[in-house]
C-alpha cells in the first residue's frame, strides 16, 4: 500500500512569491508540487472578486471558461467541481452499480468511492472492485499485463464485469512516478473493449502542462468516457472539473458542487489557461529532457532510475542492495530543504524522490533548484 511522505517543514509560512515560500526569513523554492503545480499568487487585490455562485448566477469568467475547457479538451460538456478528489469522485458516481477497475499504487483522492478504487490490491469482492498491475520498478510491462489477464479472468467468475468503468493515470505521481508505457496504454485499450469498459482518466496530476502536454490522454490516443482536473486548474484555490461528451445527470448548470466554478475561481483558472500556452508546455518538454539526463549522469549505486515526464520526475533510491531505502531517501530530502529546496517523497517505500517544478517557473528557477538537487544527491552517495 502506498502512503507518500507529506513531512511538514519546521516553522510558519510568512510569505509566498510566484515560486517560492518565504518560512521565517528562509526563502524555499517550491517544488514539491502539491496544489500550487502552476505557480503562485495569480490573483493580485485589484482582481479580487466575489466568489458568487454559477449555479443561480450567470458570470461571463464562468461562461468563458466552460467554452476554453471544451475548446482545449475537444468534449462537448464540462461540470466543475471543488477538488480533483471530487472530479473523480462524480465520474465514478456516474457507473454507480457495476463493478469499477483501478490500479495498485493509484491514487485517486480520500471520498468514499475515490478511496476504495484507489492503491487497492487483487480483487475486493465486497465492493465489486478490481484492482490490476500497474508496471513499476517491481512488475515489467509484459508481467502486469499478464497477470491483469488472470486477475479479470478471475473477477469475471466472481461477478459480472462487463460494462465496469475503469479509473486510471496515465503517470502514477503517489506510486513513484511510474509512467504508462505505450505498450501497457495498447493492452488497456485492448481491455477496454473486451469487457465493453468505460474509462476515466485521473489527469488530475497530469493536465495542464505539468506532463509536457496539455491533456496527457491525447498523447496516448485514449478515448475516455470521462477526464478529470483538479489542482492546477484553479492555481490552489479550490476548482476542479469533469470533461464528458455524454449525458450527466448529476450536475446543475455545470456545477457537481455549488461553490465550484464561482465567478472569482473562474477569473482564476482564465489566467492560469492563458499562462499554459503551446511555448510554455515547449519549454516545460526541453527542460524536463535537460533535467533528466542531469539526473541521470549522477553517479550513484543510491539511484536506482530517474523516470518521469515533463515537469513529473521520480528519483528511485535504494540502498547497497539495490533495495528502496525510505531512510535514505528522507535525508536526502531533509538535505534539499535545507538548500532552499522543496520536494516529496513518494511511492510504495516512500523512496522515490518526488520533483515537480511549477509549470511557469523561468528556465532559471529551475535551474538553480535542479542544481541544488543534484549536488546534493551527488554529495549523499559518497
Amino acid at each position: 500500500m502506498v502512503t507518500p511522505e507529506f513531512k511538514q517543514l519546521r516553522g510558519k509560512v510568512s510569505s509566498t512569491a510566484k515560486y517560492t515560500v518565504k518560512i521565517g526569513k528562509k526563502e524555499f523554492i517550491d517544488f514539491s508540487g502539491a496544489a500550487m503545480a502552476v505557480g503562485h499568487n495569480f490573483v493580485q487585490p485589484k482582481e479580487l472578486i466575489s466568489p458568487i455562485t454559477y449555479l443561480i448566477y450567470r458570470n461571463s469568467y464562468t461562461e468563458q471558461l466552460i467554452k476554453k475547457l471544451a475548446a482545449t479538451s475537444g468534449f462537448n460538456n464540462v461540470a466543475f467541481s471543488t477538488s480533483g478528489t471530487e472530479a473523480c469522485d462524480a465520474a465514478l458516481e456516474m457507473n454507480y452499480g457495476r463493478p469499477y477497475v483501478s490500479f495498485e499504487g493509484a491514487y485517486h483522492g480520500l471520498d468514499y468511492i475515490t478511496n476504495l478504487v484507489s492503491n487497492g490490491e487483487g480483487i475486493d469482492k465486497r465492493n465489486r472492485i478490481v484492482h490490476l498491475k500497474f508496471p513499476n520498478p517491481e512488475i515489467s510491462d509484459e508481467s502486469a499485463i499478464a497477470a491483469n489477464e488472470r486477475i479479470l479472468k478471475q473477477a469475471s467468475r466472481e461477478f459480472d464485469i462487463e460494462g465496469s468503468a475503469v479509473i486510471t493515470e496515465l503517470i502514477q505521481s503517489d506510486g513513484g512516478m511510474n509512467v504508462m508505457s505505450e505498450q501497457f496504454a495498447r493492452a488497456l485499450k485492448y481491455t477496454l473493449q473486451e469487457y465493453n469498459m468505460r474509462l476515466i482518466i485521473d489527469e488530475v496530476y497530469t493536465a495542464l502542462g505539468r506532463s509536457g502536454e496539455m491533456l496527457l490522454f491525447k498523447r496516448y490516443g485514449f478515448e475516455p468516457n470521462y477526464v478529470c482536473l483538479g489542482k492546477a486548474l484553479g492555481a490552489g484555490f479550490p476548482l476542479g472539473a469533469v470533461l464528458f461528451n455524454d449525458q450527466y445527470p448529476l450536475y446543475k448548470n455545470n456545477l457537481i458542487s455549488m461553490q465550484a466554478a464561482t465567478m472569482f475561481t473562474s477569473r482564476v483558472a482564465l489566467k492560469v489557461l492563458g499562462k499554459i500556452t503551446e511555448e510554455r508546455i515547449r519549454c516545460v518538454k526541453e527542460a524536463s529532457k535537460q533535467i533528466m539526463k542531469t539526473l541521470r549522469e549522477i553517479d550513484s549505486q543510491r539511484i536506482r532510475e530517474v523516470r518521469g515526464k515533463g515537469f513529473m520526475i521520480g528519483v528511485d533510491l535504494v540502498n547497497s542492495n539495490g533495495k528502496p531505502d525510505p531512510g535514505y531517501a528522507l535525508n536526502v530530502r531533509n538535505r534539499i530543504a535545507r538548500l532552499g529546496v522543496v520536494c516529496t517523497l513518494t511511492g510504495p517505500g516512500n523512496n522515490v524522490l518526488k520533483i515537480t517544478p511549477p509549470v511557469t517557473a523561468p528556465i532559471g528557477v529551475i535551474e538553480k533548484g535542479i542544481s541544488i538537487i543534484t549536488e546534493t544527491l551527488k554529495g549523499a552517495s559518497q
